[in-house]
């Protein structure tokens, strides 16, 4: 009998709200908001099967509430809704704007303590509030806290809220976070659509600015996890190639001479061509040698953007006290520690890049001027 009692803690599927993606606002009153994502079971197979209302054609639902605390919302939702609020499978957490204004770590405790929710789940701050980008309905997807994973996954930088965390409690390195917006994706205004348009970066567990995606492009060179993406390259006022970073590995080195820090940073880079809309033909070399070259020096410019925001705002989304602790423990621990987000401002950078073109594609020219100029 005893063998057979294995199902007295049993949670029916029928009698759960699974969670797909929650949101955290702050209001002007100093209440927070909570806002969650819910399927609607009736809506997602035929429209024959399933029990439950529906909400017009969407197939999940929002609800909200406001609390002193984020636990407090969610009694007061629970206390309205007939199933058992469940968290485990929730992959997304949007942050308002104001909530990441005023400090994250209160609203985060609730996340971290509670034992359903996943260290995994992806962390996003939303340009606004966050409930507005639960309520948008993608046209690819069936929620928008799934096109908000897939998007991060594939265009921006991950975060995790395990990431966070370590961020928020190690002394060398500060927050960031993608940020994400609703925009309109009809001319017309008819539909709206999630997009990846910057990032947020903070100073301890707030946030100091928030930069667009082409100001703070030089932070994916520093990421464990490098992600591909592709820029235009101009050659001159009419003419520029596309290139598409499929592989990047950036290595930090810093120096202590008579005081005075220095980080040589070396990147080394994989690209390649995926439009040419130039009259090259890249099968020279010394077309190839001036490609490597003018890429190159986009690669330095973007990375001397981003340290120069980042000095300028004194955050380390970079993680560069991390690396000086591992090279000068000693020097970190006594002199820097304490005080490293006031010495960002001063430190000096050697930045060099080696750029690889690994393919030109199937034509060495564009072959619609060849035949034009023919």
């Amino acid at each position: 009998m005893l063998a057979i009692s294995g199902c007295w803690d049993r949670r029916e599927v029928n009698d759960m709200a699974i969670v797909i993606a929650m949101g955290m606002d702050k209001e002007p009153d100093g209440m927070y908001r909570l806002s969650v994502q819910v399927p609607l079971v009736s809506s997602l197979g035929a429209q024959s099967g399933g029990g439950g209302g529906t909400s017009g054609n969407k197939s999940f639902y929002v609800d909200s509430a406001v609390g002193k605390t984020i636990r407090d919302a969610n009694s007061v939702i629970q206390s309205r809704m007939s199933r058992s609020i469940y968290y485990s499978h929730h992959r997304m957490i949007v942050i308002g704007e104001r909530l990441a204004e005023e400090g994250l770590s209160d609203a985060l405790d609730i996340v971290a303590r509670f034992p359903e929710n996943r260290l995994t789940a992806y962390l996003v701050m939303s340009k606004g509030k966050a409930i507005d980008l639960l309520t948008v309905q993608p046209q690819f997807e069936r929620f928008s806290g799934e096109a908000m994973r897939e998007l991060i996954k594939m265009e921006a930088i991950p975060v995790s809220l395990k990431d966070v965390s370590q961020m928020l409690n190690t002394p060398g390195v500060d927050a960031f976070l993608p940020v994400l917006s609703a925009v309109d994706s009809h001319p017309k205004g008819k539909s709206k659509e999630i997009q990846f348009t910057g990032i947020a970066m903070f100073r301890k567990d707030k946030i100091v600015a928030v930069s667009k995606v082409e100001q703070i492009s030089g932070l994916r060179w520093f990421q464990r996890t490098f992600i591909p993406f592709s820029i235009a390259l101009p050659l001159n006022n009419k003419e520029r190639l596309t290139f598409e970073f499929t592989k990047g590995k950036t290595d930090l080195k810093p120096v202590i001479r008579n005081g005075q820090i220095q980080f040589e940073i070396t990147a080394y880079v994989t690209a390649v061509v995926i439009e040419n809309m130039t009259n090259l033909d890249l099968e020279e070399e010394k077309n190839m040698v001036l490609l490597q070259n003018k890429l190159s020096q986009e690669i330095n410019s973007s990375i001397k953007k981003t340290l120069d925001l980042m000095q300028k705002k004194r955050s380390d989304p970079i993680g560069l006290g991390i690396m000086l602790a591992r090279h000068y423990p000693r020097e970190w621990r006594e002199t820097y520690r304490n005080n490293w987000n006031e010495v960002l401002p001063d430190l000096t950078f050697q930045i060099r890049s080696k750029v690889n073109v690994a393919s030109i594609g199937q034509t060495t020219k564009n072959i619609t001027k060849e035949e034009h100029d023919e």
